[in-house]
């Protein structure tokens, strides 16, 4: 039974470092995307960054309500969904190993 166990919480670990790297790969590409397409054009002054709706800070913005690249920021998020679930569910499942069967644990 300990097999079984120690098992699964490598297979769930090695699942939470899977998601964290895909999230990884896709936080990086949405930041190299805005940076790339943003107009950097009085980006280091607030007022004038805020005023331009192409600007690094408002990108990111209109990133997140969806209004630029929502393909990709529907992979964004499915990522980020991704490592959610996939952390939560590694914890959950040894949290409760520790609760319920410590011995099986190494």
């Amino acid at each position: 039974m300990s097999y079984v166990v120690s098992s699964l919480v490598l297979l769930l670990f090695a699942n939470a470092l899977i998601a964290f790297g895909v999230a990884f790969f896709w936080q990086a590409r949405v930041i190299f995307t805005l940076f790339g397409t943003s107009n950097w054009d009085g980006a280091h002054v607030p007022r004038k960054a805020l005023g331009n709706a192409n600007s690094p800070q408002n990108s990111f913005g209109r990133f997140i309500a969806g209004e630029i690249f929502p393909e990709l920021r529907r992979k964004w998020a499915k990522a980020i969904g991704y490592v959610a679930v996939s952390f939560l569910t590694l914890f959950l499942v040894v949290c409760f190993l520790q609760i319920a069967a410590p011995e099986y644990l190494p």
